[in-house]
């Protein structure tokens, strides 16, 4: 059964250890995954949960979540290299 995000009904600002240790679950997920996966398994197909009429196949999900993954580390990188020195 998919898990459903409710992180936008709270109000609550999560300290930064429990982001951290959100993120880190979510690293070991994928890691798990990754290294368990089959070529069978990313070929299967998943309901597109913003287009239903448009499957997916696993392999196009691990794409996204891949290329948000570097996006993600190339913004903060960036900001990171812009910020002066304290």
């Amino acid at each position: 059964m998919p898990r459903t995000d409710i992180s936008i009904l709270t109000k609550v600002t999560p300290s930064y250890a429990e982001v951290l240790e959100v993120r880190a679950g979510r690293v070991a997920m994928m890691r798990d995954f990754l290294a368990t996966v089959t070529p069978e398994v990313l070929a299967e197909t998943r309901k597109n949960p913003h287009a239903p009429e448009h499957p997916e196949t696993v392999l196009s999900c691990l794409h996204v979540i891949l290329e948000e993954e570097w996006e993600h580390n190339r913004y903060a990188v960036r900001d990171l290299d812009a910020k002066p020195d304290a």
